[in-house]
Order: C-alpha cells, then structure tokens, then sequence
C-alpha cells in the first residue's frame, strides 16, 4: 500500500508542476501545453482537446465528443438529438426528442444487443444475440422478432483453425442467420424458418412464399407479380396504369426486359458483364460492354451523361455533379450547389487541391476557399477572409478538420503555421515542443518543461524556466522574481498590467492587501485554460 501510495503522489506532483511550468494564458481565449492539450474559446466556438484520448469541439447549439475515434466514442449532440457512435461503428446509442416531446432511446452493440426505450410501447424492444428478442422501427419493418441464432454453434463444435480465414468468415455470416423470425409493417405479417430458406407472408394485398432454393412467388394487387424457380428461372411483371413491364431473366445467362407499349427495352448476356437497352420515358440509353470497363449512358431525366472506359477514362455527369479521371493520373469531382461552386481534384492520388467558389460572401471563408495537399507531407489552407493554414506532415488520407485533425494532427506535425481573420498567428515546431502565438500588442511561447513567456502590451508579464522554477512574473501587486517557486516582490506592477484573477481570495471581509504579507503564490492553469491563480497571505501582525 505504501508502495503504491508514492506512485500516486510521485504522479499527483509531476502533473501539477507540469501545469505550473505552462504559465499564465491569455484570458482563456486560447491555452495550450506541448500537443497534450488544447483549449480555445472563440465567438460562439469552443473547442478543449487532451490528445488522444479526448476532444470536444461546441458551436451553435452542436456539439462533438471523441475519443480514440474510431476505436473508443465519437458523438453528435444537438438539441434534438444525442448520437453516440464507437467501436469501429459496432457501437450506437441514440436519444431522439420528437417534435411533439416525446424522448426515444435506442441502443445497440452489433450483434449483441438491441434495446430500445420511449414512453411509448411502440418504440420499446429488447434484443439479444444468440437468444432473440424483438426489434422495432428496424430494417423497414415495424416490427421483428427473432428466436435463436443456431449458426453460433458452429464455433464450438467445428472451430475454424484460423481466426483470419474464410471459414472464420462463413460462420460469421451464419451466426447472423435466426432459426426463427416475424415481421410486420401496417397489414402486412411474415414468418419464418431457418430464414431466408423459409419465408410466407400476408397482407390484403400481398402474398409472398419462399422455399430456397426450389421457389419463390412475389405478388402485390395491381403491382407486381414475381416468381423464382430453383433461382435460376426468374419472370416479373409490372403494372402501370397504361403500360405493363416484364422481365424475363436466367441467371446469369441472359435477361430480358420489355413492355407492352414497346417504350422499354433491355438485354443481359452473363449478367452483369454484358447490358444494353433503352427507355423512351426518361429517354434513356445504356450500354455495358462489358461492364464495369465500359459504361455508356444517356438519360433526360434526370439528366445522366456517362462515358467511362475503365480504368483509363472517366466523365459521369448527374444533374449539378461531374465526375472525371484519367487514371491514375487525375480525378476531379465538381458540383453546382445553391451556395458556392465546389471542385475537387486529385493528381496521382497524393496531390490534392480542393476549391470552393462562393456565390456570396460566406461568413467563415468570403468569397472563395482553396486546400492544396502533397499526402503526407505537407497541406496549405487559405481562404478570401484572410485565413492561412500550413502544416508538415499532413498524414491523415482524409479532411475532417473539427474531428480527426484536431484531436491527431499535432501529434505528427513538424511545422505547423496559422493565421486567423482576426490577425493572430501561431506557430510550432517539432509537435508544438515549441509553439508560440502572437499578435498586435501580445506575445505567447512555451518549451515544455523548460520555458515559458509571455508579454503583452510591451510589458513581459511572465517568464518562466524549469517547471517555473525560476522565473519572472507581473501581478496587480507587484513585480515578483521566482526562486525555487518562491516569489520575491522587486518592484510596482507596470501601469494597467493584466494580472490573475482571484488575487483578493484570501484577504477577509474589510481587510486591504495592505494590511497583509504574502507568503507564497502559485499560478496554475488548468486543463480547461481557466487559471488557478492563488496568492496565500496572512496579517503582518502575526509576523
């Protein structure tokens, strides 16, 4: 016990004089120490980061969680609804507050467990894997039930002899499979057997059998009509108020698709290498020959113009969007939006340069916003309002920059440079081992451990050397030199000098700091970026 009680002392004293050694921030606005942490409070932004193991990033009534995404939690909270997401997507947990109040909670670790929770016996199910349960508002149905998944089993009594091989993953896909399942949605019920071989269902409009792989029959009233022998023999029929659909299809020998008005009309040869048709309502052409090397489209509606001859060249346009490459040396991905105008292009799939055209004046970028990367070297930012952005190394093959760039990227940066639409610069070096930020009338800088500085309004507030060992600092009371930790007063504060607040803490009702001798004084700011700033004194009677 002992032992472990001067660990955790040993542990408690090293974090404090770590805080110590960062020295005073700037009214909170912006505080960092190395690339541990992070905390900034700008306009209606917040962001406080402990990297990597946790990040939160509040503007407008949203908010974002991380910690060792994707591995342990991302969340989205806004008023309407919280999201939890972890595990690699395994893990979900949401709360939905409906426009008429009501408070839904869904829960679920796949495969394990579904449960779900509302004040509303339509929204409350519970499920758990092997075993079943019940499930709602899931997969398009109202609501599922399910009783037992036998394919577990099979790991037990026939183990794989491997845990990365293919029979690992068969099982897998068997494991999911329940020996019995029903479902329904408005009139409509179905029932199961060792599904999918085994399914029928009922509605007054619907009937629908399924025996794999021997038959299968689909109808709906006045809809459709499907059926399916030994899976090879496919027929379909459509309707429509004037016009009737049929599709003829032996998988994947060849296929047939046509109308009674003739308006339609399509083939398949070895499905889905081999396709061509047309569609005189959405005028429409296609053709696959064989897919997907060569793809040739024409539709009207919606607008579709697609020549691609794989893997050389590419255009697909969809109404606004273009899509174009010249594999591998270029792709460019464009769209006409309401807003702005974007371009983004990739040359041999390591140099990108991303564009964004506003129609107006965007209240974050102005006019226009450009991102040019060299994957993983280096990244530039810049936009119309004045932001500038460098960074070397830029190893994240993605842009998320309130997510994975904020909680990972100083954690590899060697250079990193900023400057806000407001005037301040910062700037690191070596994962922020040296980081400084600086404006009109202030200075900032730290050296983990080391150093730290600060100056502001030509005057050095603080100065600080080996966790603050030593150093020099400015007060409403006075100048002060640190020895040891200990302050020695040598002089008037300068003239409007910005001090710690809570200076007066210790002084009584009524008393005045006059009246009163300083024994000691510790600044430290915490891991928010408020400060901790305590000056201890007592009654110079006393001495």
């Amino acid at each position: 016990m002992k032992k472990i009680s001067r660990i955790h002392v040993i542990l408690l004293l090293t974090a404090v004089m770590l805080l110590i050694a960062a020295g005073p921030s700037f009214a909170g606005e912006f505080d960092w120490q190395w690339f541990l942490y992070e905390q900034e409070r700008a306009g209606l932004q917040s962001t406080f980061v402990v990297r990597p193991f946790y990040l939160r990033h509040e503007t407008e009534g949203k908010r974002f969680d991380a910690s060792l995404m994707p591995l342990v939690f991302w969340r989205y909270k806004t008023d309407v609804k919280d999201d939890w997401r972890g595990l690699l997507g395994f893990f979900n947990s949401l709360e939905f507050r409906h426009e008429y109040g009501i408070i839904d909670y869904d829960l679920g670790i796949f495969p394990f467990i579904y449960y779900g929770s509302s004040p509303e016996e339509k929204d409350r199910y519970f499920m758990l894997w092997p075993f079943g349960g019940v499930l709602k508002g899931k997969l398009g149905q109202e609501r599922i039930v399910t009783a037992l998944f036998p394919g577990v089993l099979l790991f037990v009594f026939f183990p794989p002899a491997s845990f990365f091989s293919l029979t690992t993953t068969l099982y897998a896909v068997v494991s999911l499979l329940p020996l019995y399942v029903s479902y329904s949605r408005a009139d409509y019920s179905a029932w199961g057997l060792a599904w999918p071989l085994f399914t029928t269902g009922k509605s007054v409009n619907r009937d629908d059998l399924r025996i794999l792989p021997f038959y299968a029959h689909h109808r709906k009233k006045d809809t459709y009509k499907k059926y399916s022998i030994l899976v090879l023999f496919n027929y379909e029929e459509q309707y429509y108020s004037h016009d009737t659909r049929y599709t003829f299809f032996f998988f994947p020998v060849y296929g047939h698709k046509w109308s009674d008005s003739g308006r339609i009309s399509s083939h398949t040869v070895l499905w889905p290498f081999f396709s061509w048709g047309y569609d005189k309502k959405t005028q429409s052409t296609q053709y696959n020959l064989p897919w997907p090397l060569v793809q040739i489209e024409d539709t009207a509606t919606p607008h579709i113009r697609k020549r691609i001859f794989f893997p050389f060249y590419g255009r697909y346009n969809y109404e606004k969007k273009e899509t174009f490459f010249v594999t591998p040396l270029y792709f460019r991905l464009s769209k006409e939006g309401a807003v702005f105008n974007s371009n983004y292009y990739y040359h041999f799939i390591v140099v990108w340069y991303f564009k964004k055209d506003y129609h107006g004046s965007d209240p974050v970028h102005g006019k226009y916003w450009r991102y040019f990367k060299i994957w993983p070297l280096a990244s530039v930012e810049y936009s119309e309002k004045g932001y500038r952005a460098v960074n070397f190394l830029s190893l994240l093959p993605m842009r998320d920059p309130e997510g994975y760039e904020k909680l990972y990227e100083p954690l590899w940066t060697l250079f990193e440079y900023r400057r806000f639409p407001d005037g301040e610069k910062r700037m690191g070096l070596l994962f922020r081992t040296y980081y400084q930020r600086w404006g009109g009338d202030y200075f900032q800088c730290k050296i983990p451990v080391l150093f730290s500085y600060k100056q502001a309004g030509g005057s050095t507030v603080h100065a600080g050397f080996i966790l603050s060992m030593f150093g020099f600092e400015q007060k409403k009371s006075g100048k002060y030199v640190r020895i040891f930790w200990v302050p020695v007063r040598v002089g008037e504060a300068d003239p409007g000098i910005a001090v710690n607040h809570g200076m007066e803490d210790d002084l009584r009702s009524g008393d005045k700091e006059a009246d009163h001798g300083k024994i000691a004084s510790v600044t430290i700011p915490d891991f928010p970026g408020e400060r901790t700033g305590r000056d201890f004194y007592v009654a110079k009677t006393r001495f």
